[in-house]
């Protein structure tokens, strides 16, 4: 071993003993291959669980539903450990400076470092948990890039998956419909364009002047075709037009309406050539979850696991003759 390994090692041990001493016999929850798991790590995330979902730990069941969470939870904690520990001997690595453009990038989808703070807050999180968090699933995911490298999809399983299951790939009725929305109060102004619009008007350059609603407004009032259903108004409403026809003022939650029906469509099976790329994902996301587990349960079966939390143990695969025990100290 060079000098320098040697030292790397030392350093090691030695912040390995202070760990052990800082954090003492009775706050260790688990040892997964040496290394240690907080039961003030687990406590904090129960704690966590409690604070937000409050209602799961009360009622008859409380305190067995606890213990539920509390195995759980410290099962996640071991495969978390497992799978960096695997992803550090095969060399996978993920820097700071990634982990802080993929928390960018999270913040990017807030109006405001303050609203980016108070999200993590609702969720029982700070900036260092958050960092792990993001940390740990990079890890995962370039893991899952080197298990998975090799998996193929084969035509015949998409065929076989797509025949099993046509009722996923069933294009609903709908209706392609533009709008122009008014505030509650503005019921005279939408009567005054509506009857424009019966008189002749052009109803996208009316949209675009008068609705409410931005996006849309940009469009002539175009909503293109839905992704979800509108509010239920909105959508008897609009389902009860005739193509180009346009209706009386539709009050719902959002405003007054006028709507007009662009495009309708009636129920249709799509085609395995319209929905082949998205079978393809469906089953390689299913063999990719295949493949994670299995690995999981090989580095369960290898691994020595202490659970030192008795009510806590649940059954480890104990080697490849794959008998379980309950490690437990």
């Amino acid at each position: 071993m060079s000098k320098f390994r040697m030292l790397v090692a030392a350093v090691i041990s030695a912040a390995l003993v202070l760990s052990l001493t800082a954090c003492g016999e009775e706050d260790i929850a688990a040892r997964v291959n040496g290394e240690v798991i907080k039961k003030s790590e687990l406590d904090a995330q129960v704690e966590e669980l409690k604070e937000q979902y409050p209602q799961m730990f009360e009622g008859a069941d409380a305190e067995g539903r606890l213990l539920d969470f509390q195995q759980r939870l410290l099962d996640n904690m071991i495969n978390n450990v497992l799978i960096r520990q695997a992803a550090e001997d095969r060399g996978i690595t993920v820097s700071d400076d990634e982990v802080a453009t993929q928390i960018d990038e999270l913040k990017s989808g807030f109006q405001s470092e303050e609203q980016f703070t108070q999200a993590l807050e609702q969720a029982g999180m700070d900036v260092d948990s958050l960092e792990q968090q993001v940390h740990d699933q990079l890890i995962t995911e370039r893991l899952l890039e080197q298990l998975t490298s090799d998996v193929e999809i084969a035509d015949a399983d998409v065929e076989q998956y797509y025949e099993q299951n046509q009722s996923q790939f069933v294009e609903e009725a709908a209706v392609h419909a533009a709008h122009i929305l008014f505030n509650s109060e503005d019921k005279e102004t939408a009567e005054e364009v509506l009857a424009e619009i019966r008189a002749g008007g052009d109803f996208a350059a009316l949209a675009k002047e008068y609705s409410q609603d931005p996006a849309s407004a940009e469009n002539g009032g175009d909503l293109g075709w839905p992704t979800t259903p509108f509010v239920p108004e909105f959508q008897e409403a609009a389902a009860a037009l005739e193509v180009g026809e346009v209706s009386d003022l539709v009050q719902t939650t959002f405003g007054w309406h006028i709507i007009k029906a662009l495009e309708k469509r009636e129920d249709r099976q799509k085609d395995l050539d319209e929905v082949r790329e998205q079978v393809e994902q469906i089953l390689l996301q299913q063999q990719n979850a295949d493949v994670y587990q299995q690995f999981l349960e090989e580095l369960k079966a290898e691994a020595e696991i202490e659970i030192l939390i008795p009510e806590l143990a649940v059954p480890v695969q104990d080697g490849p003759s794959g008998e379980t025990t309950e490690t437990t100290e």
